[in-house]
């Protein structure tokens, strides 16, 4: 891990279990910590591909009725234990509509306070990946395995008209960068969005997300993000007295928690 990284907890499939949780969040943010609460936007309906698990990526894929049920249920469970100050979301209206649901918790829960909720916030930085001619594609029948394997393992890897990795990593950076600057240290911020959006970020604060040229993206296979499913990571100010604005330490509180919901056949493994 990078210098700096601290762990306290991270759910993987491989490491530990990742089943559905009602367990609070972490409660009271420090005054110099800045807090990213991140969900992955609900269950979309695949009607308009046979009901085929194909890729979709940063293309608009409405929910299904499951997915609005998760997204309510993320929504429900961030408010009974968190102070949402901001919310972010990707402009795709399966994320937006989370963020909304996560926004009317909140300003509900903040009626008598002076301070108003901030958001949504919409953020282009935030889509899901762009998979150029790889949508609409059946993984390891129309887009073969080997091909697969080298997006996931290649950082720069670009299929024809997509985005490699290290492009949605670096966007997703950069967004939460200029999102992050604009809040107070003691606040907390929710993003809703996608898998790889939130897989960036949480192999970001776990210092595994290489995207040198001899970078292996591999792992981030490991991080498991249910669709709806709740991370934390926090952001704790540098010890520099004159750097107002500089984030030290990152830590993965943990990732891919998912209030339970009733289960569906549609589609929950990603785009």
């Amino acid at each position: 891990l990078l210098s700096g990284t601290h762990i306290r907890k991270v759910l993987t499939p491989r490491t530990a279990d990742s089943s559905p949780t009602t367990e609070p969040l972490p409660g009271v943010v420090p005054s110099n910590v800045k807090r990213l609460i991140l969900v992955r936007h609900g269950e979309v309906d695949l009607s308009q591909f046979g009901g085929r698990k194909v890729f979709y990526g940063g293309a608009e894929v409405p929910l299904s009725q499951q997915g609005r049920r998760e997204a309510a249920a993320a929504a429900r469970v961030i408010a009974e234990h968190e102070r949402v100050d901001v919310v972010w979301a990707s402009p795709l209206s399966r994320a937006s509509f989370g963020a909304e649901l996560v926004a009317a918790a909140q300003a509900k829960k903040r009626q008598a306070e002076a301070r108003p909720l901030i958001g949504p916030v919409a953020h282009e930085g935030f889509k899901e990946v762009n998979r150029g001619e790889w949508f609409g594609k059946f993984p390891g029948v129309e887009v073969s395995a080997d091909e697969i394997a080298r997006w996931n393992r290649d950082p720069d890897f670009r299929p024809p008209g997509s985005e490699a990795l290290a492009d949605v990593a670096v966007r997703v950076l950069s967004a939460r960068d200029e999102l992050l600057a604009q809040v107070p240290w003691g606040s907390t911020v929710c993003l809703v969005s996608h898998m790889w959006v939130t897989r960036s970020l949480v192999a970001d604060a776990l210092g595994c997300l290489d995207l040198t040229t001899q970078g292996d993206t591999s792992k981030l296979q490991d991080i498991d993000i249910p669709t709806a499913s709740i991370s934390v990571v926090e952001y704790t100010r540098c010890s520099d007295p004159f750097d107002t604005h500089g984030i030290g330490a990152k830590a993965v509180v943990y990732a891919g928690r998912k209030p339970p919901v009733e289960k569906s056949d549609g589609d929950a493994r990603g785009g």
